[in-house]
């Protein structure tokens, strides 16, 4: 807005030097004053356009009504064509069926939001946890190094995990995860024999701005190769993308996911964050928050967890200690939950104080 203006108003000067010379120079004025008008008349949806690019940031859409959340596609999908609606990423973490961390996110994979959701996991609890178990959506590169470099044991699937233990994917030799590959000279080798070399080794760098570095190996000659028809359907020589380091995570994922530890943490994890969201949305019917923008949604949710929390407490414990639980639960939680209670306070009195003002314009433009 600031360069279109500084321009308007250059093109004013220079209207202004014609408008006193000849005749053709008077007609080229008023004509480029024409266009300035027309210009100045979009400039304010220029800057309406601006505002809302900047509501958004690095998103690509916002709400109208809720400018914090994000239109995402929903699992309860009533017309089954993939409408989206406002809403948030929510991420928790569960230990026993216990909520121990919760986060909120515009973006609608999991892919990138967990390193966030372990820093956040250890400024509330003081530590990182020793061992993280989660679905293949969180099976990235960035999330690997994360944790190894972190001390955490991942017990984390990554996108092929299921299927590349079937027989028909670990039987097909043309397959780049089946070749023969000599880490110490770097190259692969083809079921014909053929040595494949590095050719490049790129960065690729993904939206977030977490680089990644892929060696690209191409075959040396597959014109006549017998088993071209097998091996790819492409012109050419064959090229394989090959990324050392993900590959490398990807290794010891599975050797930690198919040790007895792994399958004790497989066996756990469809009853663990599963069954606390199944209670959450179809128990309880939580399945809308209360309120918008990212400070009460957060409360809505948080005052949810503590509720969640201490009604599985109470059931997993006698009756006789229920009173004692009571007492350490008021004596942790209760200056959290006045806080929350003023806060709330608070929002009321600003959305009391905003519908008199908008009664009050109402009235006035009705008298107007």
């Amino acid at each position: 807005m600031m360069h279109l203006q500084q321009l308007i108003d250059k093109v004013n000067e220079e209207n202004s030097r014609l408008a006193q010379g000849s005749k053709e120079d008077k007609e080229k004025a008023r004509q480029r004053q024409k266009a300035v008008n027309k210009l100045q008349k979009h400039q304010e949806k220029l800057k309406e356009y601006e505002d809302k690019l900047d509501t958004m940031g690095f998103r690509n859409s916002y709400s109208k009504t809720d400018p914090d959340a994000t239109f995402m596609r929903m699992k309860e999908d009533a017309m089954n064509n993939g409408q989206t609606k406002p809403g948030y990423n929510l991420q928790t973490g569960t230990e026993n069926q216990y909520i121990t961390n919760f986060a909120f996110y515009w973006n609608p994979t999991d892919s990138t939001t967990l390193p966030s959701f372990l820093t956040l996991d250890q400024t509330r609890w003081g530590k990182l946890p020793k061992e993280v178990c989660a679905d293949s959506g969180y099976g990235s590169e960035q999330n690997y190094e994360f944790m190894e470099n972190n001390g955490i044991e991942a017990y984390v699937k990554y996108n092929w995990f299921h299927k590349e233990q079937h027989r028909p994917f670990r039987n097909d030799p043309f397959r780049m995860e089946n070749m023969y590959y000599n880490w110490k000279d770097d190259y692969y080798v083809c079921p014909m024999g053929q040595l494949w070399e590095q050719g490049r080794h790129k960065k690729s760098v993904r939206d977030n701005g977490y680089a990644s570095w892929i060696d690209t190996y191409r075959a040396q000659r597959c014109e006549g190769c017998p088993l071209r028809g097998q091996c790819f359907k492409g012109k050419g020589n064959r090229t394989i993308n090959v990324n050392h380091q993900l590959k490398r995570y990807k290794k010891k994922a599975f050797e930690r996911l198919t040790s007895e530890r792994g399958l004790f943490h497989r066996s756990k994890r469809p009853v663990e964050p599963e069954a606390v969201f199944g209670q959450i949305k179809t128990d309880k019917q939580y399945k809308r928050f209360r309120h918008r923008g990212f400070p009460k949604i957060q409360m809505d949710f948080g005052i949810l967890a503590m509720a969640f929390n201490l009604q599985k407490l109470i059931k997993n414990v006698g009756k006789d200690q229920i009173k004692a639980v009571m007492e350490a639960f008021s004596t942790l939680f209760g200056p959290l939950l006045a806080s929350l209670w003023t806060l709330w306070g608070k929002f009321q009195k600003e959305e009391t104080s905003v519908n008199k003002n908008r009664q009050l314009s109402n009235r006035n433009l009705i008298a107007a």
